[in-house]
């Protein structure tokens, strides 16, 4: 049980938390159980929590609110909505079929591709991440077919047991393709974070290559700073925004890179 639920929500000066890439899924479950301590731990001292897309392993649209395999995580975040946390969920390269079925079963706000937020003085681009990799053009061309309106439509009226079947498949040529992918196809296009920042932002979030950093940008006269969340395996890396910073954190503490 969620620590606060059914008491008052988080106060005003909580902080907001960013977290990316869990790939849930009945294969990890230690990472279900990682994600359920995180909660515990941390669930009456943030306001608002952003998942920034690839949270589940896959996702295959409405049907998967029927599988049992996410039914604990869904209760989760159902719970932790009701204590008064907002959750927002971006897509991510694995789970952009969710949509008003994860919204009506869990409170969860679906924010779709991106979304820009200010916090604090920072005007914040919140995104997956795989936009940005655009030397790896067979992931792109996926992306752009995978996201057409029509695709997805077809894909979500399939039966349960075929979209659960094709989800499956395409996960795997995912994991063998990208074992087979050169370094260099799968980490950001310079420009194409410069792109992202000339939309007015000073600061982007976001996940995908499962690796925690931080990155400045000189943008002809003002300052750029990239947070990219790190997977969460035997640790959880995620950001927190409070006090008018960005924090890198992990999650226990105390674990190595904290």
């Amino acid at each position: 049980m969620i620590p606060g639920s059914g008491a008052p929500g988080p106060q005003p000066e909580s902080a907001t938390l960013f977290i990316s890439d869990l790939h849930l899924s009945a294969r990890y479950p230690a990472r279900n159980d990682l994600f359920f301590r995180f909660l515990d731990a941390r669930a009456g001292s943030f306001s608002t929590l952003w998942i920034l897309g690839d949270f589940f392993d896959f996702w295959i649209g409405p049907a998967h609110v029927r599988q049992g395999e996410h039914r604990e995580v869904l209760l989760r975040l159902r719970e932790l909505v009701d204590s008064g946390v907002g959750v927002r969920f971006i897509w991510g390269n694995r789970d952009f079929q969710a949509g008003r079925e994860l919204s009506r079963y869990t409170g969860v706000e679906v924010r779709g591709e991106s979304a820009e937020e200010a916090f604090g003085g920072h005007r914040t681009l919140l995104i997956h991440g795989d936009s940005f990799c655009t030397k790896d053009t067979g992931h792109q061309v996926f992306r752009a077919v995978s996201r057409n309106r029509v695709v997805k439509a077809l894909y979500r009226a399939l039966p349960d047991a075929v979209s659960l079947g094709l989800a499956r498949r395409i996960r795997a040529r995912s994991e063998a393709g990208v074992a087979r992918k050169a370094q260099e196809t799968m980490t950001f296009a310079e420009a194409a974070i410069r792109d992202a920042f000339a939309r007015g932002v000073d600061t982007i979030v976001c996940g995908h290559c499962h690796e925690a950093r931080e990155e400045e940008f000189d943008l002809g006269g003002r300052r750029g700073k990239l947070y990219t969340l790190g997977a969460w395996e035997e640790s959880a890396r995620y950001l927190e925004f409070s006090e008018g910073e960005f924090r890198p954190r992990v999650f226990p503490e105390g674990t190595p890179g904290h």
